[in-house]
């Protein structure tokens, strides 16, 4: 049993706390991560909102080391680096045994609750409560990464970057030539503009309230942008001579965003949905020009990608250069500063890093 601190949200609709939680050994088929690097990504803000349970562990945009591993796993090994993969697929579901995993519908958690305050067990946020220095996960819930990618970019391969360069190469399948529009240039957006590129992507266009977002857009890829406060619409029609696009991803979770997204489309194109809307959030659309202009709206969680071959290859990419990370990171923040993220009025940049090494 260790103890260490954690970011816990105790009740929605409140700033989370930084308690003191007792974290046990791990089962046979799990291992126990110290987590060196964590993102904060939108869902954990969200979370306040719309967390699945509480009590909870924060985080699981994360990259670490593993500290011990169950006596049934055979994947890493105490020393590995390793990327927290949030969605460890069952392998035995309808969905994974035809084929289909990233539609599991099983994806798994510890045998047990591993995390305590009190003598009480806390839930940890989707599988993985990457906002302390220690997590227990099941085996399939990390990816051995090699050992001369650093933390923080490891970190946001397991969110950000599964994410937005998944959902561009096998969300929506964006083909050479194509014309996409990325709605809202944070993490997930901008590394949806990145996976545009590397799809051959003929036009990018982006959108965003924020310059900076903006720029760094222009920066990975992007062939246009423009300022939310713009007419959108009529600038997407110009840029393509009244076409429309190929492929829209809404990368915010903004109902408006995702009725924009649909009026944007060409004949033949697809919505594909990012962002995390509120769990009842309602976006209106005509149905019947959908059937008539043979459109489609979609939902992409964590990019479809197949983690054990995906995230290991972002993390090549990025190191031969194709992916872009290092910007990404507006600011490192200590574990014991996270709480205050939650209370900020303004933008806090990209991506903030929380360092688990840090005093």
């Amino acid at each position: 049993m260790r103890q260490a601190p954690a970011v816990v949200l105790e009740a929605y609709g409140r700033p989370p706390v930084l308690r003191e939680v007792s974290i046990a050994d791990p089962g046979a088929d799990e291992v126990l991560v110290g987590v060196r690097a964590s993102g904060v990504c939108r869902t954990d803000l969200a979370a306040v909102r719309d967390a699945r349970a509480v009590p909870v562990v924060l985080g699981h945009e994360g990259a670490g080391v593993v500290l011990a591993a169950g006596a049934a796993v055979r994947t890493v090994e105490p020393g590995d680096h390793v990327v927290v993969n949030w969605q460890p697929k069952c392998g035995r579901c309808r969905y994974c045994v035809s084929g289909r995993r990233e539609f599991c519908d099983g994806v798994r958690g510890t045998a047990a609750p591993r995390v305590h305050h009190g003598g009480e067990p806390l839930a940890v946020m989707l599988n993985a409560g990457t906002f302390c220095p220690f997590a227990v996960v099941p085996a399939a819930g990390v990816v051995k990464v090699r050992p001369d990618l650093p933390f923080a970019a490891a970190a946001l391969l397991g969110c950000a970057v599964a994410t937005g360069v998944g959902a561009a190469l096998y969300g929506a399948r964006i083909q050479p030539g194509d014309t996409v529009v990325v709605l809202g240039a944070g993490g997930v957006g901008l590394n949806a503009v990145q996976g545009a590129r590397i799809a051959g992507a003929g036009r990018i266009i982006v959108t965003d309230h924020d310059p900076e977002h903006l720029a760094l857009a222009g920066r990975l890829g992007a062939t246009d942008l423009i300022a939310a406060a713009d007419d959108v619409r009529g600038a997407v029609h110009d840029l393509t001579a009244g076409l429309g696009a190929d492929h829209v991803l809404e990368a915010v979770g903004a109902a408006q965003l995702v009725e924009l997204a649909v009026s944007l489309l060409a004949r033949g194109g697809t919505v594909t949905l990012l962002g995390a809307t509120a769990r009842d959030a309602v976006a209106g659309f005509s149905p019947r020009t959908l059937l008539s202009r043979q459109q489609r709206i979609q939902g992409c969680i964590y990019g479809n990608i197949a983690p054990e071959r995906d995230l290991p290859l972002f993390a090549d990419w990025y190191l031969q250069g194709r992916l872009e990370l290092d910007p990404f990171v507006s600011r490192t923040i200590a574990l014991a500063e996270v709480p205050e993220l939650f209370t900020e009025q303004s933008g806090s940049g990209v991506r903030t890093v929380v360092d688990l090494e840090a005093a």
